[in-house]
């Protein structure tokens, strides 16, 4: 028989009208099957336009370089004995019923042919791999929602913005597009520029001409997927096909990872979420499906997705070792910044083992700048989850990230968040470390009424608990607001009884945050020997201690030097302190040596240096909106302008800092010491 009696089959679905965009991707298509023949996979999500793109390019080379004809089928729910049997039939043959009959014959009938294959839809290799025609001159195109194994793969992801609005003009009408150019903006934002997303939403949009785009981006935030069908279209269905197509661990995990409830993961995540090392292979597997993306920090699980999937696994113990995960490397961070576990209180929360991630032991701070949105969530998921436990252990490990940062908002939510947990919970020490830490974010915003009120709530409960941690803490915190109060003698008494504690914990970072507060007490009090006696101790206590500590005890020293009228001296240790706190990152502990550093140039009468020192200290407290500070620096500032001269912007200065003193019901002293009125 002669292959030119067979019919030549053209089985190409119509190009689609209204396609858009995706040039280079095509080119790269047709640069792959021209001149030479190649099976090409195009692989993607579900809704990315991976079957468009197939015809599109098809169409585009059919002619002129596969003479005798195309084919197409679409493979999911089919199986390769079945696929056989129609291609054999395109060209006219008998149909054998034994597959490897079908095979042979199918082989002989394209053996010295030039066809177009495209292969829609497959769900797995072994699909396709049968189908691959053994001929010089023949190009398949398959296309698929995993990433199987095939000589060229082609990534087909989302549409560019701008490409996503085109194609939903040229579904509703450019005109109503640009009478609402933002709430289009909304749609296209909405469903991540999927084709599929907004044909659907395009075609529901193109039926009710009387609709907005608004009242449709309305229902589709409030609805999600349930909005997302139209006709034969359904993003649900395309999901719980995909979904179909894995493993039962795969699918598990998918569950699990949507309890977690987080758009991004970290590497770790999917181990620990499904309780093995078999989450590393499902949740590979779930990439393959383009149901999770992966890229260096971890993996991103887009809405839709988690929506699809949320219910479908228990999910409770999957958040609870996800959460103790983040608890496990915040108690890793934490012990390499402070040199251990000090000056926290540790509740019973189970933490989760997890690998270290690598910028988490080169730089802690770093990592934890890096991971700020993820664990700001783990605090609010475990409140939601009724993880009391979990929930104000995570707030209160993070307060070292929000004192470096000044994250007050940060550290304000997080707490507000987990508090409510532990109150609806009746944890009581939860409650309590929370309204200590509270205590602490209100010192550091000058709010010490606010901080008295809650430092004593939290001092009842811990007395009661015989909690000795927070009991250090507390009283820490009161001796903190009663010298601010101007009440040295109250404050003496709480520093010590805190000290005595922190000594019976053996907890040499709390031992030297106190002793610096009792020798700034001593220094007030014209006792400068005994104030250096206890720096000094500080730093034995402390003397391999981390940066942000040593930093704090060499700017307690520098003061000290200063008020002893040893300038030279303080410089020196002034410009160490900076440099520590600058290395720590602590931009508020910088802001307080460069202001002391300011007024030390003034008193040697280097009024450039002065005058760089207070502007970036007041620069510092702007940017981290300690206004405080920052009228501290002007009013020291307005000193410096004011003997230069410059009396007029002095006398500003000074007003506007006052102005805010006065607000906050402050007065200043000698040294620049803030007192409460």
């Amino acid at each position: 028989m002669q292959i030119d009696l067979f019919p030549r089959p053209h089985q190409l679905p119509a190009a689609v009208a209204d396609f858009v965009g995706r040039e280079e991707l095509t080119e790269s298509i047709v640069d792959l099957v021209t001149p030479f023949p190649q099976v090409v996979l195009l692989t993607g999500p579900v809704g990315a336009g991976k079957t468009a793109l197939a015809v599109h390019a098809a169409h585009r080379v059919a002619a002129g370089h596969f003479p005798d004809g195309e084919l197409f089928v679409r493979l999911r729910g089919t199986t390769p004995h079945e696929v056989l049997g129609r291609f054999l039939a395109s060209f006219g043959l008998s149909v054998p019923w034994d597959f490897t009959a079908r095979l042979s014959a199918y082989r002989d009938a394209v053996a010295r042919q030039s066809l177009l294959l495209v292969l829609d839809d497959a769900t797995s290799v072994e699909q396709v791999t049968p189908l691959l025609p053994h001929a010089p001159g023949c190009t398949v195109l398959v296309t698929s929602r995993h990433r199987l194994r095939l000589p060229h793969v082609v990534d087909v992801g989302p549409l560019a913005p701008a490409e996503a609005i085109t194609l939903l003009g040229r579904q509703i009408g450019t005109e109503r597009v640009a009478a609402e150019a933002s709430r289009a903006d909304a749609l296209v934002a909405i469903s991540d520029c999927s084709p599929l997303v907004l044909r659907i939403a395009g075609a529901r949009l193109a039926a009710r001409p009387h609709w907005s785009i608004s009242l449709l981006v309305d229902q589709l935030s409030r609805e999600g997927l349930d909005a997302l069908a139209h006709g034969g279209l359904s993003v649900r269905e395309r999901l719980e096909e995909t979904a179909g197509d894995l493993t039962l661990p795969a699918r598990r995990l998918l569950g699990q990872i949507a309890a977690v409830g987080s758009l991004r993961l970290p590497s770790w995540a999917p181990v620990a979420a499904f309780g093995d090392a078999r989450g590393q292979s499902a949740v590979d597997e779930l990439v393959s499906a383009h149901l999770v993306s992966a890229d260096a920090s971890g993996y991103v699980v887009p809405p839709l997705v988690r929506e699809f999937a949320a219910g479908q696994a228990d999910g409770a113990e999957a958040v609870r070792r996800v959460l103790g995960g983040w608890l496990h490397l915040l108690d890793h961070a934490r012990t390499a910044l402070y040199g251990g576990d000090f000056s926290v209180v540790r509740g019973s929360a189970v933490r989760e083992v997890v690998a270290l991630d690598p910028l988490l032991r080169a730089d802690p701070l770093a990592w934890l700048e890096s991971c700020r949105v993820s664990l700001c969530e783990a605090v609010e998921l475990a409140a939601e989850a009724g993880l009391d436990e979990l929930s104000w252990e995570l707030a209160h490990r993070l307060v070292t990230l929000f004192e470096t940062s000044s994250d007050h908002d940060g550290w304000q939510h997080t707490h507000d968040v987990a508090l409510e947990a532990c109150e609806a919970a009746a944890n009581a020490r939860g409650t309590a470390v929370l309204w200590c830490s509270l205590a602490s974010l209100h010192i550091s915003q000058s709010r010490y009424d606010l901080a008295r009120e809650m430092a004593l709530l939290a001092q009842d409960i811990f007395e009661d608990l015989g909690e000795l941690a927070g009991l250090a803490l507390t009283y820490r915190n009161i001796g903190i607001v009663s010298r601010a109060s101007g009440d040295n003698a109250a404050a003496r008494r709480w520093y010590q009884r805190a000290l005595s504690l922190y000594e019976r914990l053996g907890d040499p970072v709390g031992q030297a945050s106190v002793l610096q507060n009792l020798a700034q007490i001593d220094l007030h009090d014209s006792d400068p020997a005994s104030a250096l006696a206890r720096l000094n101790g500080a730093l034995g206590v402390c003397e391999a201690g981390p940066g942000r500590i040593l930093a704090q005890i060499n700017y307690r020293l520098g003061k000290l030097l200063v008020a002893e009228g040893r300038h030279d001296e303080a410089f020196d240790v002034l410009t160490v302190a900076a440099d520590l706190a600058r290395a720590g990152r602590d931009r508020r502990g910088e802001s307080f040596v460069l202001y002391v550093l300011g007024c030390n140039e003034f008193t040697r009468g280097r009024l450039d240096a002065a005058r760089a020192y207070l502007r970036d200290s007041a620069a510092i407290c702007d940017a981290s909106f300690d206004v405080v500070g920052a009228a501290r620096a002007r009013l020291e500032l307005s000193r410096v302008h004011r003997a230069s001269g410059e009396t007029e912007l002095a006398a500003e200065l000074a007003a506007a800092a006052r102005a805010v003193y006065s607000e906050f019901g402050l007065k200043s002293s000698p040294g620049g010491l803030i007192f409460r009125v």
